[in-house]
């Protein structure tokens, strides 16, 4: 996440707009039942932030006209190694639905700060309405507070700073305590970077009951390969070429175009 602050802005706004939200507390019908309520959301938050936290994974894509062949220098210069990179473009229509996958799907919506907090009172006033539609028998409170607690985490998730919106970011998030299977769990692993040591969920694109179903295919999910807008674009295009078929996916190779942005970094 390029964003460090996404995750801390939206779970500490979120938990401190449930605080002062006095409409929950009508919604929930007494001071008992509120203090329960608040006691065991105060504990999700904070059993997140010591614990859940750590194995959150997010996988980012940005939405890709079908046509286009060049992408925008503004990503080349901020995610393509500065036009040496490439940008591996997917054909979400190969891709079918796994309605219990612990994998989400989702489109990024951007927002300022201000907008940010006035959809977080929107998610919890809607939880009132449900609240008060819906009688919650007091032994399930639990379930009535973890739901508005993930409703809350999976927005701040989904949510980013208007400034980033030329990204058009699509997300597909991980969380651990989605995956009771424990389906990914020997994906889990580490990276060392020039944060040094961080965990990572090093994700095999493969059919995997579960998860994901048999369309799941590198060769069949990627649409194109586009290459950086260097100054030796042939000769990266055949270096290219070369390792894909050093690598078993010579198929490929057809697939592979050079940006054509008339960019020379310097």
């Amino acid at each position: 996440m390029n964003d460090l602050e996404e995750l801390r802005f939206g779970m500490l706004a979120g938990r401190e707009r449930f605080r002062s939200n006095e409409e929950l507390k009508r919604a929930l019908g007494s001071q008992t039942r509120y203090n329960d309520f608040k006691n065991l959301l105060e504990n999700f938050f904070d059993g997140f932030a010591r614990e859940g936290a750590f194995d959150v994974y997010i996988a980012c894509f940005a939405q890709h006209e079908h046509e286009d062949n060049d992408g925008l220098l503004s990503m080349w210069r901020g995610y393509g190694a500065n036009g040496n990179g490439a940008c591996i473009v997917f054909d979400t229509s190969e891709l079918n639905e796994v309605g219990d996958s612990p994998l989400i799907i989702g489109k990024v919506e951007y927002a300022s700060r201000d907008e940010r907090i006035e959809r977080i009172d929107g998610i919890i006033s809607v939880f009132c309405e449900l609240l008060k539609a819906i009688h919650v028998p007091d032994e399930e409170i639990r379930f009535a507070a973890w739901t508005l607690f993930e409703r809350l985490l999976i927005f701040t998730l989904y949510t980013k700073h208007t400034g980033f919106h030329e990204e058009q970011e699509w997300r597909i998030v991980y969380m651990q305590h989605r995956d009771q299977e424990g389906l990914l769990s020997k994906m889990l692993d580490y990276h060392i970077g020039p944060r040094g040591a961080e965990p990572k969920l090093k994700f095999d694109i493969a059919p995997l009951k579960g998860v994901t179903d048999e369309t799941v295919l590198i060769d069949k999910i990627v649409h194109k390969i586009i290459l950086g807008p260097t100054s030796a674009a042939d000769i990266h295009r055949l270096s290219v070429a070369r390792m894909l078929e050093r690598i078993g996916r010579g198929v490929l190779v057809p697939k592979l175009v050079s940006s054509t942005i008339p960019y020379r970094p310097t």
